[in-house]
């Protein structure tokens, strides 16, 4: 026999679960909100009100489209049509919301029908994805730099040398999609034949060096040649072992070609000027022999003429080797010579056009062996550089000294300084230091030769600079 339900007592279960729903909605952490078929909020928990900014009474009785984006009124109509017209017992959208305070939220929307005392209405869930849309829209900048910079970001797994890609990666190498895999050894086949061994070599060094960075040429899929800078770094993972390599590959190709171009007027215009030269010494060195009776003023400006001839002659010939591997280009003529006097010289002519102050400081007997026109070329290039890019200041300081085994003589001017992260670039051939990014004249092959002279005497060079100190060019030599 079946037992009869008391009336009451189903009353009373009834305002349990009501309380138990109220409280579970209140409490939830999901932002949600009860819905009339006429898109009026009825009812919103602490958790909405938080992401909306409003407070309940402020939001309650409002329509949904009065806080909805206009791109998205749409989807809310639809919501409406397809829950109380079409009779889904629910709906999903991605919605664009203003808050009180005029920002925007996004959200993922999930919406039930419920009936209660024969009325249906919506029970909304509000899932915020603001930090996912801002991270995708973050990722589609990073893409677009990349592609514009032809540039991609490559990460490889040390564990199985898998290699995940920035998007663009397999466009840089020539493929029209997306390549399903891609490791290590998927670069091999469009490197260049004679680069594939430097690939590898620092590729397989990469756990003493901890990094990689190297030029490439490369042969991409669809035939094309270009030039790329391959660069990476080690990362750790949580317990501090090696993990994955992640770099950057940019396609330099441009860079190369403007490079070649620079070298191949360069190349001309030193071919050009080698025949006015040449008989330019000519008629000098005929004067030098004819110089009986004429006065030791005029003598003196001849010899001097020679001189000056005869550094254009290396200067040519220096700016014929630069599109070449300059150092092994070099042949030094080494002879036994006081530096301090190689100094005086470099510097007379500062002195006798009065338009700076040279201070020379450090002892007048340090004897070295060395190729003396090249270390002159070096230290006339450190006053040029001086002079260029510190005009207003009229001092230059010269400090020669002894260091153990070494000779040192230091440059110092003192104009704006130069920028830390352009100290690095300096000596690098065409690379032009300039005043804040001001543009001066001149090759920018001064301090990429003066670095290949010192390097082939064995040497070292460098720079010491501060934005608003000036800056100091120094070189190295062994005694």
């Amino acid at each position: 026999m079946q037992q009869k339900t008391d009336p009451q007592d189903f009353e009373k279960r009834f305002l349990e679960c009501d309380d138990k729903f109220n409280t579970i909605f209140k409490l939830t952490s999901a932002a949600s909100k009860i819905i009339a078929p006429d898109l009026t909020i009825l009812k919103v928990n602490d958790a909405l009100t938080e992401l909306m900014g409003y407070s309940a009474s402020e939001i309650e009785g409002t329509k949904i489209l009065e806080h909805a984006c206009d791109a998205y009124r749409q989807h809310w109509h639809e919501l409406q049509m397809e829950l109380w017209s079409n009779k889904l017992p629910f709906f999903k959208l991605q919605a664009c919301l203003h808050k009180k305070d005029k920002s925007l939220v996004w959200v993922n929307v999930t919406t039930i029908l419920f009936k209660d005392q024969g009325e249906t209405y919506g029970f909304t869930v509000l899932d915020d994805i603001t930090g996912l849309k801002d991270f995708g829209e973050s990722q589609k900048r990073l893409n677009m730099a990349l592609k514009y910079s032809r540039m991609a970001v490559w990460q490889m797994s040390l564990k199985n040398n898998a290699v995940h890609r920035s998007e663009g990666h397999d466009e840089l190498f020539g493929y029209d999609k997306l390549q399903p895999t891609w490791t290590i050894e998927s670069y091999l086949p469009l490197i260049w034949e004679e680069d594939r061994p430097k690939f590898l070599s620092a590729i397989q060094s990469l756990p003493d060096h901890k990094s990689v960075d190297l030029q490439l040429r490369l042969i991409t899929k669809d035939g094309s040649l270009k030039w790329v800078n391959f660069q990476g770094k080690i990362e750790d993972d949580p317990s501090g072992n090696a993990d994955k390599v992640l770099g950057t590959i940019a396609d330099i190709t441009r860079d190369k070609l403007a490079e070649r171009h620079k070298d191949d007027f360069i190349s001309i215009a030193s071919h050009e000027l080698k025949t006015p030269i040449t008989s330019l010494k000519t008629s000098l060195q005929l004067l030098a022999r004819m110089q009986e009776g004429l006065p030791d003023r005029l003598k003196a400006l001849v010899a001097q003429s020679n001189r000056s001839v005869d550094k254009i002659v290396v200067l040519v010939d220096d700016l014929l080797n630069a599109n070449k591997t300059y150092q092994d280009q070099l042949d030094l003529k080494k002879t036994t010579f006081n530096l301090y006097t190689v100094v005086e010289e470099s510097s007379g002519h500062l002195r006798l056009e009065g338009s700076h102050d040279v201070d020379i400081s450090g002892p007048s007997d340090l004897m070295v062996t060395a190729d003396a026109e090249r270390i002159e070329r070096v230290i006339i290039n450190f006053l040029s550089n001086a002079i260029k890019y510190a005009p207003n200041a009229r001092k230059v300081s010269i400090n020669i000294e002894e260091t153990g085994t070494a000779a040192k003589v230091s440059v110092t001017d003192y104009g704006p300084g130069i920028p830390e992260d352009k100290l690095s670039l300096l000596f690098n051939r065409h690379y032009q230091a300039g005043k804040l990014d001001t543009q001066y004249s001149g090759l920018g092959l001064g301090l990429f030769i003066s670095s290949e002279i010192i390097k082939k005497h064995g040497g070292a060079i460098g720079v010491d600079s501060k934005v608003g100190s000036g800056s100091t060019f120094w070189f190295t030599i062994p005694l």
